[in-house]
């Protein structure tokens, strides 16, 4: 089996998180990673497919950096 291609875009080091890997990272249910997002309480998910969407770790750790050290909320 081949690797996916990467379209030029680097995968390095990203990890990409289900709504409900989120919603145990910021300790909520996953409905409320929804409405946070809707909300743009969170960075915005992206969307792979149709019906696959994940957010981006590092996105997720500098919006709650952000919002420790007293800043603004980060929006993708």
């Amino acid at each position: 089996m081949s690797a996916p291609p990467n379209h030029g875009q680097p995968l390095d080091g990203v990890t990409l998180l289900t709504a409900r890997q989120v919603a145990d990272l910021l300790g909520v249910h996953v409905r409320s990673v929804w409405r946070m997002s809707h909300a743009g309480q969170i960075p915005r998910p992206i969307r792979l497919a149709e019906r696959v969407v994940r957010w981006r770790l590092a996105d997720l750790q500098a919006h709650l950096d952000g919002i420790a050290s007293g800043g603004k909320a980060v929006r993708r």
